[in-house]
């Protein structure tokens, strides 16, 4: 998903880094929507059409999270996040 997210906005994948979890932080999240598709529900999109949608479309309104990125929020972050090791490379 980050490499898909990374090439969706032209950024390199020198970017990502991987760091330690915090505590009581879910190792992974899963759906499973086979109940739904036997009702007849179908996805409009595939997993990467979501993730270049979503962030085209947060390329195009900053104005929706801009404020959380420069406000109260920054605290709130650094507390939980700033202070976690960066990882070597798997």
């Amino acid at each position: 998903m980050v490499r898909i997210l990374l090439d969706e906005l032209g950024k390199p994948a020198s970017l990502i880094r991987h760091v330690e979890d915090r505590l009581g932080h879910d190792r992974r999240y899963c759906l499973d929507v086979h109940k739904i598709i036997e009702l007849g529900w179908e996805p409009d999109y595939n997993h990467e059409e979501a993730i270049r949608i979503t962030a085209r479309w947060y390329v195009q309104n900053r104005w929706w999270w801009e404020p959380i990125r420069n406000g109260d929020f920054k605290q709130y972050y650094q507390q939980l996040y700033g202070n976690r090791k960066v990882l070597e490379r798997p």
